[in-house]
């Protein structure tokens, strides 16, 4: 840990707010960088005076952003038109993705904001979003408010803790990435729930007409 820090803290230090936006908007677009992590450094190094705090926050959310809007386009424009191209000839695994995408687009989208917590998750929710063309303007409210929240969380904590940041903040993401999953879940078994409710109800109704 140390070791990755001195080398961002000095790239980061040399490049300024360029680097910062260069490394998230890489992270996110699926290079493997500690994206929470950087953030809590980037408040840490607010707190010592080398960088503003409001700079600092803008230009962390902006590359994040910045790089889930690109790679939604990258799953819209490239993704999509190859799955229905050629996504018939994969039988059972079509039809997996048809009702994958169902369900995406009912209340997939919060796993857009809530996926930002959950390392792993938020590198595949904008590529997803676009392969299954989640509409922009549902996109764009729930991955930006999700990335201010997270960019806004993770660079005050590391600005507050100081020195100590490195001491506390693995306690505290990995608590949060748990207490995400499970809201995640949550999520998924209500969606669930209302899905097999609205199936019941839809041959009622067709028997009443």
């Amino acid at each position: 840990m140390e070791e990755m820090m001195a080398s961002f803290g000095g790239y980061i230090t040399q490049y300024g707010y360029g680097a910062l936006f260069g490394l998230f908007f890489l992270g996110i677009l699926g290079m493997p960088l500690p994206e929470e992590t950087l953030l809590v450094f980037s408040g840490f190094l607010v707190s010592t005076g080398k960088l503003e705090y409001w700079p600092t926050f803008f230009v962390c959310f902006l590359g994040s952003v910045t790089a889930m809007t690109a790679a939604y386009w990258i799953g819209r424009t490239l993704g999509f038109p190859f799955l229905e191209r050629y996504g018939k000839r994969m039988g059972m695994g079509y039809t997996v993705y048809k009702k994958t995408e169902d369900w995406f687009n009912r209340v997939g989208k919060w796993a857009l904001p809530v996926g930002y917590f959950i390392p792993g998750v938020r590198q595949f929710t904008a590529y997803f979003a676009g392969i299954t063309r989640l509409p922009f303007p549902t996109f764009m409210l729930y991955t930006y408010v999700g990335g201010l929240f997270w960019s806004l969380l993770f660079v005050t904590l590391g600005w507050q803790l100081g020195e100590r940041w490195d001491d506390v903040f693995d306690l505290i993401s990995r608590n949060l990435a748990i207490f995400f999953l499970a809201v995640l879940a949550v999520i998924a078994i209500w969606s669930y729930i209302r899905h097999k409710q609205n199936a019941a109800r839809k041959p009622k109704r067709e028997e009443s007409q």
